[in-house]
Parts: structure tokens; sequence; C-alpha cells
């Protein structure tokens, strides 16, 4: 009973707070969009955001220190980490300034062009230094675009459609980064070609992005465009002190924080066990992860978008975090020689990595995105959105830093043997049973019109 007065009373101040808002926004935008205007105006940006992660983060850019540089692939470690450090300092604060000003878009061209600057200028480096400099620059930019891309999710999408709105979203950045691996990779024959995809990926990013910063739905000015820092870093204090108020939105922050971990580990370092320890060759990656991305990206389509429209954000989490139990279970089944001889069928370790953990890796990484997002959604006032959703990617930028801490230090202390790759993948595991913990002890909270602009 206290819990459903205290739903009340937040979605009761949430509404008072829209409604001023309502009356500000611009009759053009209070019209529903078309599903097609949805895709063309704001899910193509994470399109263009997919395929820079997959092309330079996990691809191409690490090949072009070792293969072209002559740089040893620690330091690409030691260039995303620092690069996730600051975008976890700045991305709360951004969004508390993108909250006092009232607009989004401002911010997102910025962030869009100098990430498109530094990707292009990648073309013509021929020094670490410089290399680094730029890549760290460009991660930032990418990460602090995406902080207001997803914060303009109140202004796009309604009560009514936000997980369909969403899963569309996420399906269409598996999409666009399939797409994008199948046209550029032909540019690269071999690793020391590596920079000629900067460019080109650099020209797509902005191409995709363009819609989203000049066309979408915005929120109308309400402050200053100019980022106070002293204004954004008290507003932030206010929010942690007023923390009981939202107390049900921080047990997610902490939750997803938690089950992120392993998310962001299995980015990064499932390529690194593949080939260690499974024996994939630089080859077969692409075979291996060609299915996991069809299988997000039909999965944010047709399981996640329709199941949390059914069952609600929070048991679909719930069930996203069981598909990552069952694959971590399934990687410590499958061990080198293992195979599987049912008469006639046949299926060796590899056949079987790839039947069984790349389809669960894509099931397992579109319901993170597209349920996570929406349950976020109806955790938060739509006057605090900005705020909020850059504390969504404080939450996932640290993750990112501590989840591949967690497997660098069990690796050094116990080796990079199997059993050294099985503690960490049962490491991740115990992440993501915590954070699922904290998870179920939280509401059954919906998406309801306090979220949205009208």
């Amino acid at each position: 009973m206290v819990r459903s007065q205290e739903i009340e009373r937040s979605r009761s101040s949430a509404v008072a707070v829209s409604g001023t808002a309502n009356e500000d926004r611009t009759p053009g935008s209070a019209r529903p969009m078309a599903w097609w205007e949805i895709l063309f105006k704001y899910s193509l940006f994470e399109a263009g955001d997919s395929s820079w992660s997959l092309i330079i983060v996990s691809t191409y850019f690490g090949t072009f220190l070792q293969a072209v540089l002559k740089e040893t692939g620690a330091d690409f470690g030691w260039a995303v980490t620092t690069g996730a450090l600051i975008i976890a300092v700045v991305s709360p604060v951004l969004g508390a300034a993108a909250d006092h000003s009232g607009r989004r878009q401002p911010y997102l061209r910025f962030f869009v062009f100098a990430a498109v600057a530094a990707t292009a200028g990648l073309a013509w480096t021929s020094t670490v230094d410089a290399a680094m400099l730029l890549f760290i620059v460009a991660y930032i930019c990418i990460n602090g675009a995406f902080t207001f891309f997803t914060a303009m999710t109140p202004a796009v999408s309604s009560q009514r459609n936000v997980s369909s709105v969403v899963s569309m979203t996420v399906g269409v950045g598996y999409g666009g980064a399939l797409l994008c691996m199948l046209a550029l990779s032909p540019l690269v024959p071999n690793d020391a070609l590596a920079g000629r995809v900067f460019l080109p990926m650099a020209l797509i990013y902005l191409v995709l992005a363009m819609p989203a910063m000049f066309l979408a739905p915005d929120f109308v000015r309400s402050g200053s465009p100019m980022v106070d820092l002293v204004a954004a870093y008290g507003r932030m204090r206010r929010t942690f002190h007023e923390a009981r108020q939202h107390r049900f939105l921080f047990r997610f922050l902490i939750g997803d924080f938690l089950y992120e971990n392993a998310v962001a580990s299995v980015i990064t370092l499932m390529g690194l066990y593949s080939r260690n320890v499974m024996g994939f060759q630089a080859g077969e990656l692409a075979a291996l992860f060609g299915p996991a991305i069809v299988v997000a990206m039909l999965s944010a389509w047709f399981l996640f978008g329709p199941l949390v429209r059914l069952i609600g954000p929070k048991r679909a989490v719930l069930i996203d975090l069981a598909v990552w139990l069952l694959l971590f279970g399934a990687v410590l089944a499958i061990r080198p020689g293992s195979s599987l001889n049912l008469g006639v069928f046949h299926m060796d370790d590899k056949q079987l990595f790839t039947a069984v953990v790349a389809p669960l890796a894509g099931i397992g990484l579109a319901g993170v995105w597209t349920s996570s997002r929406v349950f976020l959604t109806a955790l938060t006032p739509v006057e605090k959105s900005g705020e909020f959703w850059g504390l969504y990617n404080l939450s996932g930028r640290t993750a990112s830093v501590l989840g591949d801490a967690t497997w660098s230090v069990i690796l050094t202390v116990l080796g990079e043997r199997i059993f050294g790759y099985q503690v960490a993948v049962m490491a991740l595991a115990a992440y993501v049973l915590c954070g699922g913990a904290l998870i179920a002890s939280i509401p059954d909270i919906r998406p309801s019109a306090a979220n949205f602009l009208p």
C-alpha cells in the first residue's frame, strides 16, 4: 500500500510539471508521428551509433593501432577506459544542463559534429599519440551524443507506443551495423589497410544523424542554452538528496549497473574468449558475430517489443536476465572438444558455440537495450528525463570499465587458461544475479502520460 501511494505521488508530481511543459509545446510537435516518421527522423540515428561502435571500437581501431602504428593492443584498452571514465563523469551533468535549457538537439549537434571531425581525422593520423587523442575525443563525443539522443525519447514517443518506438530503434541500430559491416569490410582486405574505414564511417554516421539533429521533435527552450556546470552539479546534488522520492528509479540504476557489467564485458571480450578458448581464427569471427547481430535485430523488433507491451518492462528485463544466465551456462558447458551427436546430425565445438551462444547473445543484447530503456522511461518524470538518461549512461559507462576490469583481474591472477575464463564467466553471472534481485524488488511500473510530452 505504501509503495502504491509513493508511485502515485511521484506520478502526480510529474503530471503537474509536464502540464506546464504541455503549454509550451509547439503545435506541430503535438501531432502523433507515423512509424515511418519516427524511423526516419529518430531511429536512423541509432543505426549510425551502432555502426560506429562495431566498425571503430569492436573491429578496426585496435587493428589500426597494432598493424599500422605498431602499438600494443593494451593501449587500445586504455583508450577505451579513459574515454569511458570521462563520459561517466560528464554524462549526468550534460543531462542536467539539457533539462535546465529544455533542449536536446543543440547539444546533440555539437557532439555529432565533433565526433565526425575526430573520426575523420583518424584517416590522416600517422602517430600513436594523435590516434589515441582523436579516438578518445571521438569516443567521448559519440557517447555524449547518445546521451541526448536517448533523452529525446519522451518527445518522439507516447505512453501507448514507447515500447514499439524503442524496439524499432534498437532493431534499426543492429540492422544498420550489419549493413555497414558488409559495406565497409571490403575496404580492408588486410589489416595494414584498416585506416581506410575511418573517413567513410565518419560520413555514414553524419548522414544517419542528420534527421535526429534537425527534424525530430524536441523539448522547447525553457532556460539558457549555455552549459552552466555549477547549476548542473547543483541539480545533481538536489537529485541525490531527493533520492527517497525516486528510490525505485535509483534502485533500477543500481541494478542496471550490475547487470550491465556482464553485458559490457561480453561485448568487448567475447572475441578474446572465442579466439583463446574456442580456437576461432580472425576470419571465422565474422561468421560468429554476424548471426548474433541478425538475431539481435529480429529479437528487438519481434520479441522484446511485443513482450514489453504484453507483460511490462520489469518482467521483460527479468526474462532477458534469465537469457543471460542461460548464455553463461552454455559458455561454461561448451568447451573445446565438445560435440553433439544425434544420429546423422553432428556438431563440433565451434558449431555448437556458433549455434547456441551467438543467438543467445543476440537475444540478450536486444532485450537489455529494449526493456531497460522502456523501464527507465516509466520511472522517470518527464522534467528530469535528460538528467536521468545521463545517469543511465553513467551506469553503462562505469559498468563497462568495471566489467572489463573484472575479466582482466581474474585472467591476470589465474592466467589465460580455461579455468581462468570459466571463473570470469561465473563472476559475470554473479553480476547478473545481483542486478536481477534488485530489479525484482521494484514494483511493476509501466509508462504513463506523466513520462512524455504530448
